[in-house]
């Protein structure tokens, strides 16, 4: 039992409980903490904390998270576990108390990084850890510098893209696990299927994943529905002269932000210069994507999230639904910390039924209360759907299904992104484990899809 239950004023699910004590007492206080999403990583995080300050075994602790989330881990590790962390501020007191909750952005600044690095830490615990998978970025170098006994990382999707990401976080925690960088690389280039065999062994040391299925503690049901979208003759020939354009980079992102909305196309070509498609693009009819968000938003009672990647799709969307006289609040990363905070309560409290949100909003936010989520366009990054659906499918959902529209334009790039998440899916399984359907409803169909495709 740990020591610091009976000061809590809540009861933790038992496998929070037993995940903590297994990182601190069989892993060394070294561990990636891989649950899938709201299964509570930050309870576990706040057992841990808790229980070395109780027991004398830490005198300094870092927490490190998203801009977005300082906020919300200060709450929590105040309301629920007694403790106060001294929020960042400016100035050069702002990294030097005992007890200490900041954003890694902000960490990760020169003038910052300098008084982070002077000190000793007893234990640091990084959230949303999957921004250190890439160790040529200030994120991962930071990491890799600290000097701190415990290291915990929270991440429910610590692989996206590349097997590499998973060696690049487990080396900030067990180094002696793998061999160097380039040996690892040159391994998994040769023996590809050997070295992810090798590598799911290895996780055990270092990684916990609890699982939905396995723990029985959420009862909710995901209705995955894939919405096929047609463009008309018009809509098809924009298309197709997007296509004429010589460099590939150009022609993807183009592609994409036309299928995504017509706003998000027409703002780039006007910021190029490029004014040939301007007055076809201004002769479309409602996008189809929006006449399939009205239905959608007809058919449920509750408050719906809705996921783009672009904040010109974002206004596009909001100007549908404001003609509509249809309440919503928009969720960006241009937000202030104060506004991003105004602005979930306000989704909480008033009687709002739509949150158009970038994917600033789709990590460690907590919004149980929803049960909907329409992907208006899809993110190369399988990773970056779970994490939007992770703020609904969560403890405390009250409803018992949670649904999920992903859009898809029929024959164009955002097909080919639909058999990419599919690929990286399997990468996921194979290499980590288990993971929700995020894309439909079985397997089985995704399969036969992406064989289509």
């Amino acid at each position: 039992m740990l020591a610091c239950l009976p000061e809590l004023p809540f009861k933790p699910h038992d496998y929070q409980v037993q995940t903590a004590k297994k990182v601190m007492y069989d892993m060394g206080c070294r561990a990636l903490i891989a649950d899938e999403v709201g299964l509570g990583k930050t309870i576990e995080a706040g057992l841990i904390i808790k229980e070395l300050i109780m027991t004398g075994q830490a005198g300094r602790i870092l927490v490190l998270t998203p801009a977005s989330l300082v906020q919300q881990w200060w709450t929590e590790l105040n309301e629920k576990f007694g403790m106060n962390f001294w929020v960042t501020r400016k100035g050069p007191w702002a990294w030097s108390g005992q007890y200490v909750v900041g954003s890694l952005d902000k960490a990760k600044r020169d003038e910052n990084r300098s008084l982070i690095l002077e000190n000793e830490y007893d234990l640091v615990v990084i959230d949303e850890a999957h921004k250190l998978k890439n160790r040529k970025t200030a994120n991962w170098a930071l990491a890799s510098q600290l000097r701190t006994k415990g290291l915990v990382l929270l991440t429910a999707t610590p692989l996206h893209n590349k097997v590499e990401e998973v060696y690049n976080l487990v080396s900030l925690l067990r180094p002696e696990l793998f061999p160097d960088y380039d040996s690892f690389l040159d391994h998994y280039q040769l023996n590809p299927k050997t070295l992810i065999s090798e590598l799911r062994d290895k996780l055990q040391d270092v990684m916990i994943r609890n699982m939905t299925r396995e723990l029985g503690v959420k009862n909710i049901k995901r209705k995955i529905r894939l919405v096929p979208i047609g463009l008309s003759d018009l809509e098809r020939e924009i298309y197709e002269k997007i296509q004429e354009n010589k460099g590939s980079f150009l022609r993807l992102t183009l592609s994409k932000e036309f299928c995504s909305s017509y706003s998000a196309l027409y703002d780039t070509l006007q910021k190029k210069g490029d004014f040939t498609l301007l007055a076809k693009i201004e002769e479309c009819d409602v996008s189809p994507k929006l006449r399939y968000l009205d239905s959608i938003l007809r058919s449920h009672n509750g408050k719906m999230l809705v996921f783009t990647e672009y904040i010109q799709t974002q206004f596009y969307i909001a100007r549908y639904l404001h003609q509509q006289n249809i309440r919503f609040l928009l969720f960006n990363g241009k937000l202030r910390r104060n506004q991003k905070e105004w602005i979930k309560s306000l989704f909480e409290k008033q009687d709002v039924p739509v949150m158009i949100c970038t994917d600033s909003g789709s990590q460690g936010l907590n919004f149980q209360y929803c049960d909907v989520i329409v992907n208006f366009d899809l993110p190369w990054n399988p990773m970056k759907v779970e994490q939007r659906i992770g703020r609904i499918d969560r403890i405390g959902q009250k409803s018992e299904t949670v649904y999920i529209y992903n859009f898809v334009v029929q024959d164009t790039i955002e097909e080919k992104i639909f058999s990419v998440l599919g690929e990286k899916i399997s990468l996921f399984k194979e290499c980590i484990g288990e993971l929700e359907n995020i894309l439909v409803d079985n397997e089985d169909e995704l399969l036969q899809m992406i064989g289509r495709l």
